[in-house]
């Protein structure tokens, strides 16, 4: 009986001493340096963003947040890497929505699942693209490109930065629930597709609103509408898809994301993080500077956000008859 007693005793103190133990091991964290993947080449607009969000991500945690450059398929690359790194929250990345929500729905094979592969941590900024033509162009509006496609079917295009992205199924979406026919012209790179539109080749063009607000206030461009569900503030006049009777309105965005699988706690503290990273004044200029508007969320609110934006582009890409390779 003594023996029995003695036994329950070393064993309730093994569960004292132990609880606490993995209570104190994410309580410490981090305790080493943490890898931040980047699904893009360095130098490009996601490193910029990755690298501002890090240094101050590392002053914050006190350990070095470390940027890593995995480019490749649209982003795929590197958010794969992450799905499949161990979930210590020592691995992190930063996405943008299209590798997120929408270039996952192009390839047969699909390299991970955005659902249940990926942990949102929490959102850094949020932008949207827009319809533009040449200020010289004798289109004044959305309604006039709208009448003048009606009035000579076939023979006007619109460009974007590839064959499936954001910008060529806005334009599609365009294109049906206005029911007009304007042809697609696919270039390498939003610049480019801006370069034809002003060289005379392209009658209008999508673009981010960096590339958008800066053609704008140089007088190159006319802005005609914007995707995001609603008004841009760096271009207030122009009226949103939805004003103009097109279902259609999101918002392009960077976050933090992490493998599917990291303690609560620890992602609460790099949540944290990031949203002090986000208020920073620095920050916030850097990123209005880069066209975007910073803005924070919690853990939940992003991963609701890729699921929707994910379910969204699915229909669109479906319904524009654009096949998965």
């Amino acid at each position: 009986m003594k023996k029995h007693i003695r036994g329950l005793i070393v064993f309730a103190s093994l569960c004292c001493v132990t609880a606490p133990a993995w209570a104190q091991s994410d309580a410490a964290f981090p305790t080493k340096p943490i890898r931040l993947i980047v699904p893009s080449p360095a130098g490009g607009e996601p490193d910029t963003l990755a690298r501002l969000v890090a240094q101050q991500m590392s002053a914050d945690l006190r350990q070095p947040v470390i940027v890593e450059n995995k480019a490749g398929a649209g982003g795929l690359i590197g958010i794969a890497a992450l799905a499949n790194s161990k979930p210590d929250g020592y691995t992190i990345g930063v996405s943008y929505q299209a590798a997120l929500s929408l270039s996952p729905h192009l390839l047969v094979k699909k390299l991970f699942d955005p659902l249940t592969d990926i942990a949102g941590i929490g959102l850094i900024s949020v932008s949207g693209n827009a319809l533009m033509v040449p200020a010289k162009s004798p289109i004044s509006s959305y309604a006039d490109l709208v009448q003048r496609a009606k009035a000579s079917p076939g023979t006007m295009n619109f460009g974007s930065w590839g064959d499936g992205s954001a910008g060529h199924i806005s334009g599609e979406i365009m294109k049906r629930h206005a029911n007009i026919s304007i042809q697609h012209v696919a270039y390498k790179g939003s610049s480019e597709a801006l370069m034809g539109m002003l060289g005379g080749d392209l009658d209008a063009t999508f673009g981010g609103w960096a590339l958008a607000s800066a053609q704008a206030k140089a007088g190159a461009v006319r802005i005609l509408a914007v995707t995001s569900p609603e008004r841009a503030s760096m271009f207030p006049d122009a009226p949103t898809f939805l004003e103009l009777g097109i279902p259609f309105g999101l918002n392009s965005w960077y976050g933090v994301i992490a493998p599917a699988g990291v303690p609560a706690p620890i992602v609460q503290r790099l949540q944290a993080s990031v949203e002090r990273a986000v208020g920073q004044e620095s920050v916030a200029a850097s990123l209005k500077s880069m066209g975007m508007q910073p803005q924070s969320s919690t853990a939940a609110e992003l991963q609701q956000r890729i699921k929707n934006d994910y379910e969204v582009w699915g229909k669109e890409i479906s319904a524009a008859g654009i096949k998965p390779r």
